[in-house]
């Protein structure tokens, strides 16, 4: 759990819990481990090994379940068919109706990022904390100019762009999944690991330079930087700011 990928651990934890429909296989009865894969697998030994029992890692399954109950209560139909409605003259309506109620979902989190604390590393937790602490800005700016970011992303062009460029983006992520080996521990990064990290973000960037989507760059700059300042990346990388952003402020919806 030392890696540098374990800083997006409860989304990836989100995500795959939920992606076959259930929480957790059967408790197996012969040797009390929970039958799990992937980034479950690496929290339940984590958590293991950080209480000697599998009881944390049940209670974060617990406080991630819960977390999806919380979420639930979005009206994500709703959403869906109005975001497919979406055009410029309604942007107006759709995102001051909208993030307000997705801002309100943060705080869903709270417990999940409580309670994973238990089954992680001191500068691990520090990093997730600023991942999480990190969203309202985030969604501050895809909000900001009634979506303006967002926006773009319906327009038939760029969406036919972004498609043709799909290959070129999954290279960047594999180069970026190649290259994290060895010893990435997260306080401890050391300048060509920050480079290899600079490096995945311009690739992206490149790619969607082509599309003209630049300026959908600054909503991940926003989530890595929060990361990064906490590792010796932040003594050499300094924050990205990207095209069509006009200014730093940030203006509530």
């Amino acid at each position: 759990m030392s890696k540098f990928s374990v800083t997006l651990l409860f989304i990836g934890l989100s995500l795959l819990v939920f992606c076959d429909g259930s929480a957790l296989s059967n408790e197996s009865s012969d040797s009390n481990e929970y039958e799990v894969t992937g980034i479950l697998e690496e929290v339940r030994k984590q958590c293991k090994k950080n209480t000697g029992s599998n009881a944390a890692f049940r209670v974060v399954i617990e406080s991630v379940e819960t977390t999806f109950m919380c979420i639930s209560r979005f009206e994500a139909d709703n959403f869906m068919n109005d975001f497919n409605r979406l055009t410029n003259a309604t942007r107006g309506i759709f995102f001051p109706k909208y993030c307000p109620k997705v801002r309100s979902l943060i705080s869903c989190h709270d417990n999940m990022i409580a309670t994973i604390q238990t089954c992680l590393k001191e500068g691990t937790i520090k990093m997730v904390q600023a991942l999480y602490d990190s969203i309202p800005e985030a969604l501050n700016l895809a909000c900001k100019n009634d979506g303006e970011i967002i926006f773009k992303l319906k327009d038939v062009k760029r969406q036919r762009c972004i498609m043709q460029k799909g290959d070129q983006m999954s290279a960047c992520v594999n180069t970026l999944k190649n290259s994290l080996i060895g010893d990435w521990e997260d306080s401890k990064l050391t300048q060509e690991q920050c480079s290899i990290l600079t490096n995945f973000r311009q690739c992206l960037k490149d790619q969607l330079d082509h599309c003209d989507l630049s300026d959908i760059i600054s909503i991940y700059d926003i989530r890595m930087n929060a990361m990064l300042r906490l590792t010796p990346c932040g003594n050499h990388t300094e924050e990205q700011q990207v095209g069509l952003i006009e200014s730093n402020s940030i203006v509530e919806v």
